[in-house]
């Protein structure tokens, strides 16, 4: 605790140092604290840099927020350089001619990334209830044979083959928890002390964030098994497209601010980035409402028909499959499977092709100890 308290205070110092001189630059403010740190804490010569990153982050951060930047949360970060692990046994130098041992307690599943030897440590995090420390490796790329498109909905995921995940229990658990805070504050509706106390969201989080991981999981699993790319849409300003007053109703808008999309994605990519499979992202522009048989885009969709029937081909329609087919089919990165029958403007490459070697994909994923 000690260690985190003054590597806060050296923080603090240095954010302090660049907003009274305007420093501008990560490398202008470790040069102007580098002496000023060392003779006030008498800290080891790496130290200054990881303050000054750390410190320059949050000035940056609350620029763009017009807060003033305050450190408050107890934490260390150093890099892979400057600290040693010898199996569960984490040593980090920080005074001089002193080194800090920490014993981690972890499972077998943060032990397995401990004693591999084929992945390289990146920088370590402590905090005052857990060690993060990053981990890097060289990942042989899949060779895609096609690709797959996945249309991320409130309560599931459906890829262009028919496949659905369901995600239902993610909107479950945040009704469950929303419930819970509205009976509390009906409760206590002036003790802001308890609020603060027992309304806390953490567990919630959790809660939702290993469902999400779950679910990437396995749709990562699926497509490495069958060689296959994943194409995602580029989704982007859904809060503003349902504000206040839309004629929506509360529970609608509250589902949509409360969808994680951008974070199942996330965990997609770097997931995939760690096997190897390769994602791309695409326009989501009309996915829905485009006929994946011919091409028309029918503009009088509404969000409430769940499957509808084309006024030029006659065809009916599953509104996510539909989607999921249109994503796939925006996809660009060359495959070494046939087109699929029917397909129109696609860029899947046919059996017989030119194919050039896939670059050496590179995962950078933080795993918790």
């Amino acid at each position: 605790m000690e260690l985190l308290e003054t590597f806060r205070d050296m923080v603090n110092h240095a954010i302090h140092i660049c907003i009274e001189e305007n420093i501008k630059g990560r490398l202008k403010l470790r040069d102007r604290i580098y002496e000023d740190l060392q003779k006030r804490y008498h800290v080891v010569a790496c130290c200054p840099y990881s303050v000054a990153e750390v410190a320059w982050s949050i000035v940056k951060k609350h620029r763009k927020w017009h807060r003033r930047p305050y450190a408050k949360r107890l934490m260390m970060k150093m890099d892979g350089q400057n600290y040693s692990l010898n199996y569960s046994i984490l040593s980090v130098a920080f005074r001089r001619s002193e080194r800090i041992l920490i014993p981690l307690r972890c499972g077998d599943y943060q032990r397995s990334f401990l004693m591999d030897t084929t992945i390289r440590r990146g920088s370590v995090t402590i905090t005052d209830s857990a060690v993060i420390i990053a981990f890097t490796k060289e990942a042989s790329p899949v060779e895609p044979m096609k690709r797959i498109g996945i249309d991320l909905n409130e309560k599931s995921a459906v890829r262009s083959d028919g496949t659905r995940y369901d995600l239902s229990e993610v909107a479950r658990v945040h009704t469950e928890y929303g419930v819970r805070r509205r009976d509390f504050y009906q409760r206590h509706p002036l003790d802001t002390r308890l609020k603060k106390k027992y309304a806390s969201t953490r567990r919630e989080r959790e809660r939702i964030n290993q469902l999400l991981h779950r679910k990437a999981k396995e749709i990562v699993r699926e497509a490495k098994s069958e060689s296959q790319a994943i194409v995602l849409e580029r989704l982007k300003g859904i809060r503003y497209a349902h504000p206040k007053g839309n004629w929506e109703g509360k529970a609608r808008r509250r589902m949509i601010a409360q969808w994680p999309f951008r974070v199942l994605q996330s965990y997609i990519v770097y997931k995939a980035g760690w096997e190897g499979v390769r994602v791309e992202f695409v326009s989501a522009a009309r996915t829905s409402q485009t006929c994946n048989k011919c091409r028309y885009i029918n503009k009088k969709l509404k969000l409430t028909e769940r499957e509808w029937r084309c006024p030029n081909c006659g065809a009916i329609l599953d509104r996510d499959l539909n989607a999921a087919i249109n994503i796939e089919r925006r996809g660009k990165i060359p495959c070494l499977g046939e087109v699929r029958p029917g397909a129109l403007d696609t860029d899947e490459a046919v059996k017989g092709n030119e194919q050039t070697s896939a670059p050496i994909l590179r995962a950078e994923v933080s795993k918790p100890t």
